[in-house]
């Protein structure tokens, strides 16, 4: 029994642990070696919750606890609409994220496993040329080459078009209100601004980000060639920020805000989609997706990294389950299986980039008025299941608010700022 991962994106590099300590052969085919992983732009800003660092404690991997890996808290702030004042939480993040650089993390995951004498073959690779080596290809990379043999399943995939567009970038000179804390602003017709402390190569610095609807006040700045015109770039970043979270402006040092290096930007729009989930291939062996191969989110929710540790774990234990063959039927099942937790998380994050409906702002008022509300709220990202149960209907609103106000008492000075 042998099998081949595909990535080295989280799923694969997880996926590939895992399967070493379960005394499964697997290599893993990387387009990049470990030193390759460290160089290139940022291409994510991802967000490892609680208990996907719990999967990582298991794997021997978890090297990042620390305050400056960190995110705390959280300060909200809804802008419900025109003439309306926004609404304000503050809401303790338990357990804390951590925001680790994957310029950083991935060459910490691939190291660990070559040196635990795992196989690792770099270069390009397409699957169908590696099918006589293994009982099974698992394919993480979401590149083009790979895509056309998961295509979209539109019965998941409600959207054809990009619903954000992005632009996101690493800089210095950026001071927190609260240590450790993110700021995210949802504006209503134009996206939301999130900054958020970042471990990266440069060390400890802020993410701050656009994801602007298509066709909004935010989407200019992501089509700006900060390399070509770094002083308009950075004018219009400031600009926006000023005009949109003023707050935030405030606590910008303009003589220090720079982006901590050239390229230290990723800008670009995707389109969620989910695709099929394995594909039979000439020899008839059998390809099964993970990772971006096979789900791409919006950013909004940080549930990407998540939802890829999670189904490298679930998808591990089926394989040592199994005896093989690995066939269609062993990927159909498996597949189905890793639905049962991915589609909350689809669900959910598809739901986020749409105007809130009543019950979810509701929501959001009963947090800036109850700190309890808004802790249960923030902490439930760790929890994409019980956060898509709550927030899919007004029913789960009701019951997650009834639970918050009657696990404890409202502590004092409940209302963030």
């Amino acid at each position: 029994m042998s099998i081949g991962v595909v990535g080295s994106g989280i799923s694969g590099l997880q996926l590939a642990l895992c399967l070493q300590q379960l005394s499964v052969p697997v290599t893993v085919y990387s387009e990049h070696d470990i030193d390759g992983l460290k160089t290139g732009r940022p291409r994510n800003f991802p967000a490892r919750f609680g208990r996907t660092q719990q999967r990582e404690r298991e794997l021997g991997v978890f090297d990042w606890d620390f305050a400056d890996a960190q995110v705390r808290h959280w300060a909200v702030t809804a802008h419900p609409g025109e003439g309306e004042p926004p609404l304000r939480f503050l809401a303790a993040l338990r357990p804390p994220s951590s925001v680790v650089d994957f310029r950083i993390y991935l060459p910490h995951l691939l190291s660990a496993y070559v040196d635990r004498g795992g196989e690792l073959i770099t270069g390009e690779h397409a699957p169908e040329n590696l099918t006589a080596r293994h009982d099974l290809l698992v394919v993480a990379n979401g590149s083009r080459s790979v895509r056309r043999l998961f295509p979209a399943d539109p019965d998941r995939s409600p959207y054809t078009t990009p619903q954000r567009v992005l632009c996101a970038g690493i800089y210095h000179g950026i001071t927190e209100e609260v240590p450790h804390s993110l700021d995210i602003h949802f504006l209503p017709g134009a996206g939301e601004i999130l900054r958020l402390p970042f471990f990266s190569p440069a060390g400890r610095a802020d993410v701050l980000a656009f994801e602007a609807v298509p066709g909004g006040p935010l989407e200019a700045v992501c089509h700006v060639d900060a390399g070509a015109d770094p002083a308009g770039f950075r004018r219009r970043v400031l600009d926006l920020v000023a005009e949109y979270a003023p707050g935030l402006r405030e606590r910008v040092d303009t003589r220090a805000f720079t982006l901590t290096g050239p390229g230290e930007l990723a800008q670009g729009a995707i389109t969620p989609v989910v695709r099929r989930g394995w594909a039979r291939l000439d020899d008839g062996t059998c390809a099964l997706a993970i990772g971006d191969a096979w789900i791409t989110n919006d950013p909004l929710t940080a549930q990407g990294a998540n939802l890829g540790s999670h189904t490298a774990f679930t998808l591990a234990g089926l394989l040592a389950d199994t005896k093989a063959p690995y066939d269609e039927a062993f990927c159909r099942a498996a597949s189905a299986r890793l639905w049962e937790h991915a589609r909350h998380v689809v669900e959910w994050s598809n739901a986020f980039l749409q105007p809130p409906p009543p019950h979810v702002a509701g929501l959001l008022g009963r947090a800036a008025a109850d700190r309890r509300i808004a802790d249960a709220f923030v902490s439930r990202f760790n929890d994409p299941v019980a956060m898509w149960r709550t927030l899919s209907s007004p029913e789960g609103v009701a019951a997650f608010v009834a639970d918050c106000e009657t696990a404890a008492p409202a502590p004092v000075g409940a209302q963030g700022g």
